[in-house]
Protein backbone atom coordinates (compact mmCIF):
# COMPACT_ATOMS: atom_id res chain seq x y z
CA UNK A 1 0.00 0.00 0.00
CA UNK A 2 2.58 2.34 0.86
CA UNK A 3 4.38 1.38 -2.50
CA UNK A 4 0.71 2.58 -4.08
CA UNK A 5 1.26 5.93 -1.87
CA UNK A 6 4.23 6.43 -3.45
CA UNK A 7 4.04 5.63 -6.78
CA UNK A 8 0.20 6.88 -7.28
CA UNK A 9 -0.68 9.62 -4.40
CA UNK A 10 -3.13 11.56 -6.61
CA UNK A 11 -4.88 8.67 -8.23
CA UNK A 12 -4.63 6.79 -4.39
CA UNK A 13 -6.05 10.50 -2.97
CA UNK A 14 -8.78 10.54 -6.19
CA UNK A 15 -9.78 6.68 -5.25
CA UNK A 16 -10.45 7.63 -1.33
CA UNK A 17 -12.36 10.73 -2.26
CA UNK A 18 -14.49 8.50 -4.50
CA UNK A 19 -14.78 5.95 -1.89
CA UNK A 20 -16.01 8.82 0.82
CA UNK A 21 -18.67 10.45 -1.30
CA UNK A 22 -19.94 7.17 -2.32
CA UNK A 23 -20.39 6.22 1.13
CA UNK A 24 -21.90 9.61 2.00
CA UNK A 25 -24.33 9.12 -0.63
CA UNK A 26 -25.52 5.71 0.20
CA UNK A 27 -25.51 6.49 3.65
CA UNK A 28 -28.17 9.15 2.72
CA UNK A 29 -30.01 7.02 0.76
CA UNK A 30 -30.88 4.32 3.11
CA UNK A 31 -31.45 6.84 6.24
CA UNK A 32 -33.76 8.59 3.89
CA UNK A 33 -35.59 5.54 2.58
CA UNK A 34 -35.46 4.11 6.22
CA UNK A 35 -37.47 7.47 7.58
CA UNK A 36 -39.88 8.18 4.59
CA UNK A 37 -41.17 4.53 4.52
CA UNK A 38 -42.13 4.85 8.16
CA UNK A 39 -46.42 4.96 7.61
CA UNK A 40 -45.40 7.23 10.32
CA UNK A 41 -43.92 9.95 8.64
CA UNK A 42 -46.76 9.83 5.83
CA UNK A 43 -49.99 12.44 5.46
CA UNK A 44 -48.77 14.36 8.65
CA UNK A 45 -50.65 17.29 10.44
CA UNK A 46 -49.06 20.24 8.87
CA UNK A 47 -47.23 22.17 11.75
CA UNK A 48 -45.48 25.28 12.12
CA UNK A 49 -41.61 23.56 11.77
CA UNK A 50 -42.29 21.81 8.33
CA UNK A 51 -41.01 22.90 5.12
CA UNK A 52 -43.63 23.02 1.98
CA UNK A 53 -40.97 20.44 0.64
CA UNK A 54 -41.52 18.31 3.91
CA UNK A 55 -45.23 18.43 3.22
CA UNK A 56 -45.26 17.65 0.00
CA UNK A 57 -43.25 14.84 0.72
CA UNK A 58 -44.83 13.62 3.20
CA UNK A 59 -48.92 13.70 1.32
CA UNK A 60 -46.91 12.36 -2.46
CA UNK A 61 -47.63 16.21 -3.99
CA UNK A 62 -45.36 18.28 -5.65
CA UNK A 63 -44.29 20.76 -3.64
CA UNK A 64 -44.76 23.70 -6.75
CA UNK A 65 -48.35 22.47 -6.66
CA UNK A 66 -48.54 23.51 -2.87
CA UNK A 67 -46.51 26.62 -3.18
CA UNK A 68 -48.68 28.08 -6.06
CA UNK A 69 -52.05 27.07 -4.22
CA UNK A 70 -51.41 28.29 -1.10
CA UNK A 71 -49.51 31.54 -2.47
CA UNK A 72 -46.29 31.15 -0.91
CA UNK A 73 -42.73 32.14 -2.76
CA UNK A 74 -40.76 29.85 -4.16
CA UNK A 75 -37.69 29.22 -2.04
CA UNK A 76 -34.55 30.93 -2.93
CA UNK A 77 -31.19 29.22 -1.34
CA UNK A 78 -32.47 26.93 1.44
CA UNK A 79 -36.31 26.32 1.41
CA UNK A 80 -37.66 27.96 4.76
CA UNK A 81 -40.09 27.07 7.32
CA UNK A 82 -43.40 27.74 7.51
CA UNK A 83 -43.10 29.73 10.99
CA UNK A 84 -40.14 32.06 8.59
CA UNK A 85 -42.54 32.46 5.67
CA UNK A 86 -44.85 34.04 8.04
CA UNK A 87 -42.27 35.90 9.94
CA UNK A 88 -41.31 37.32 6.23
CA UNK A 89 -45.10 37.87 5.53
CA UNK A 90 -45.61 39.79 8.83
CA UNK A 91 -48.84 36.95 9.14
CA UNK A 92 -49.77 34.82 11.82
CA UNK A 93 -47.75 31.45 11.47
CA UNK A 94 -51.15 29.96 11.64
CA UNK A 95 -52.74 31.44 8.60
CA UNK A 96 -49.93 30.09 6.65
CA UNK A 97 -50.35 26.62 8.18
CA UNK A 98 -54.07 26.93 7.12
CA UNK A 99 -53.18 28.34 3.57
CA UNK A 100 -51.04 25.25 3.36
CA UNK A 101 -53.74 22.65 4.78
CA UNK A 102 -56.18 23.91 2.46
CA UNK A 103 -53.83 23.64 -0.64
CA UNK A 104 -52.89 19.98 0.60
CA UNK A 105 -56.74 19.22 0.86
CA UNK A 106 -57.30 20.62 -3.02
CA UNK A 107 -54.65 18.69 -4.21
CA UNK A 108 -55.14 15.38 -2.36
CA UNK A 109 -58.89 15.71 -3.55
CA UNK A 110 -57.79 16.01 -7.16
CA UNK A 111 -55.82 13.12 -7.03
CA UNK A 112 -58.75 11.32 -5.59
CA UNK A 113 -60.77 12.33 -8.93
CA UNK A 114 -58.14 10.92 -11.19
Amino acid sequence: MRKIWRTHPYLLGGFALAVLVTVFFATRFVVQTVYWSNPENQNQQVQPWMTVGYVARSWHLDVHEIDALAGLPRPDGHPLTLIEIARVRGVPVAEVVKQVEDAVALLVARRALQ
